[in-house]
């Protein structure tokens, strides 16, 4: 008896966590990223609403430097919900640390590896970044135009 209340316990919970997510209503936002004039394959880009009640969106590039955007909880490429958002902008890469590691179960030895930031922090950072969209309901198309040395941020 006791299993099967918690059975229907666990059943209720999961429902109840369940319903209580609801996806925002969300817009085809894709973007088109360049550094240095060239489209940039692999960056991440994030979408930080500008209101509290806001939902975050991410993407990543492809090797053209275009990307579609979505929620945490939508559908591959499936939009992102109306607002206004900072945009910010990653690209992570592999570097040798100039030490090994060793597998303690094979014995193998390989380079350790970290990863590192590739672009200016001023595209990485949301506090910093010079980056700003109002998606809005239908179709959004964005460009943005990185530079490997941007100098200071235009105030």
């Amino acid at each position: 008896m006791r299993t099967k209340y918690l059975t229907l316990c666990l059943i209720f919970l999961v429902f109840a966590i369940a319903g209580c997510h609801r996806s925002p209503k969300t817009n085809v936002t894709e973007f088109i990223v360049t550094l240095d004039e060239q489209p940039l394959e692999d960056a991440n880009i994030g979408l930080i609403p500008k209101d509290a009640n806001g939902v975050a969106a991410f993407g990543t590039t492809d090797n053209s430097g275009k990307c579609q955007t979505q929620t945490l909880f939508g559908r591959a490429n499936g939009g992102t919900a109306a607002g206004e958002y900072v945009v910010t902008v990653s690209k992570l890469k592999e570097k040798p640390t100039g030490r090994n590691l060793t597998n303690p179960d094979t014995g193998t030895v390989s380079p350790e590896i970290k990863n590192v930031e590739s672009l200016p922090l001023l595209y990485v950072n949301e506090t910093t970044t010079p980056f700003a969209v109002e998606v809005k309901p239908g179709n959004n198309s964005f460009t943005l135009e990185l530079k490997s040395n941007p100098g200071r941020r235009p105030k």
